[in-house]
């Protein structure tokens, strides 16, 4: 199982810069999807980058599927560096993000695209990917990253949208944008007890 060591540790660095990810922006849920894709009941109103994406395409579903495996691998991450182990049982997990990749030439960009279909800065789920806080990067810092062409119609519209963000916050490059990988989240009362992040071929990418 492979993982991108620069992800996992800006993953950790900026999640709890943001106070664990977390966020303000809220929106209702009526009939909702769970993580694999089923109908689930009207729910309450949680925040918006907590929103569950139904699991609809192929890469969505193996990222599904993955994630127990993922799961075990990260928490042996946060034991090995002295982070307690996360109170989620009976929790099942939520696939909550998209995270995209997007490069063009030396610089690099990563993004998340929500439920709504709206495209984030990483780790910044509540600020609009603009001029002002799009994060550039040296593409050479995620050389190793696992990536996957978009399959599924949901696949293709989180690219379709990060591409529309950069288009506007950086109009004079011109970006190859592939998805990195898959968020996951053990929500209770609204707030994310565990986020995972797997790669396309199931490795761990952050886990906080």
């Amino acid at each position: 199982m492979r993982r991108s060591a620069w992800i996992i540790a800006v993953g950790l660095v900026v999640c709890v810069a943001l106070a664990g990810c977390g966020g303000s922006s809220s929106s209702t849920a009526p009939g909702s999807s769970t993580s694999d894709g089923k109908d689930a009941e009207p729910t309450a109103s949680v925040p918006e980058q907590f929103v569950a994406i139904p699991a609809s395409g192929a890469n969505e579903k193996a990222a599904v599927a993955a994630v127990p495996t993922a799961l075990k691998a990260g928490l042996e991450l946060r034991k090995g560096s002295g982070q307690p182990e996360p109170d989620i049982g009976g929790i099942d997990p939520t696939f909550t993000a998209y995270l995209i990749q997007a490069v063009s030439g030396n610089m690099l960009v990563l993004l998340e695209v929500h439920a709504d279909g709206v495209a984030h800065p990483l780790y910044n789920p509540t600020a609009p990917a603009d001029a002002s806080t799009v994060m550039k990067q040296d593409a050479s810092l995620n050389s190793g990253a696992i990536l996957a062409e978009p399959a599924s119609d949901a696949e293709k519209a989180a690219v379709a949208a990060a591409k529309t963000a950069l288009d506007s916050a950086v109009p004079e490059k011109d970006f190859a944008i592939k998805i990195l990988g898959y968020r996951f989240n053990y929500l209770k009362d609204g707030e994310s007890v565990l986020q995972l992040e797997i790669n396309p071929d199931g490795g761990v990418i952050s886990i906080s």
